[in-house]
């Protein structure tokens, strides 16, 4: 998995971190076309500048505060198969919406040790993807994924973050086993 923050710009990094997925489709039965719902979870660690102010005016700042990202996410999209058999390529795209949620660590040093820091903040999370790969089926219930996704997503505004959204895109690159029930 690839990130690319376009916002904050400078003071905000992320690691690659863990990624899990699991996903499901359904045949429209016209024009090899599918709907797809998704899930998916990441997980990542990293550093950004703090900058929270309390309702009281209280303004609590600190660079380089590390912090764990969770983001949990849905996304309903379709998808276009463009051979049936047992060699399919595929074209997908479609909408997100997640729970994003950071978790601070080390505020005591970095920002400071009263108890109006904030240490967790957490906001819905939008965007929408694309996808392009080739399923192979190795029998009419087994098969093999391989693709790339890209995304891109905005959260709502931070109050940690001196009320900055945070705009990412994504690359993702799997291969999956595919199951049909």
């Amino acid at each position: 998995m690839l990130f690319d923050i376009e916002t904050p710009a400078n003071n905000f990094r992320v690691d690659q971190g863990i990624y899990g997925a699991i996903s499901g489709e359904k045949g429209l039965g016209a024009l090899n076309l599918w709907l797809t719902l998704s899930l998916s979870y990441l997980q990542t660690e990293g550093q950004t500048s703090y900058n929270y102010t309390t309702l009281g005016g209280t303004n609590f700042t600190g660079t380089d505060v590390p912090f764990t990202t969770q983001l949990f996410q849905g996304g309903l999209g379709m998808k276009f198969k463009l051979l049936n058999g047992w060699f399919r390529p595929y074209v997908e795209g479609g909408g997100l919406a997640g729970y994003f949620q950071m978790t601070y660590s080390d505020t005591a040093t970095r920002v400071s040790a009263s108890s109006d820091v904030k240490t967790k903040d957490a906001l819905l999370d939008f965007g929408y993807y694309y996808e392009g790969g080739l399923e192979i089926a190795f029998s009419p219930e087994f098969g093999l994924r391989v693709a790339a996704r890209f995304t891109d997503n905005k959260s709502k505004p931070f109050e940690t973050l001196g009320d900055q959204r945070i705009k990412y895109k994504t690359e993702i690159y799997y291969l999956s086993l595919l199951k049909q029930f």
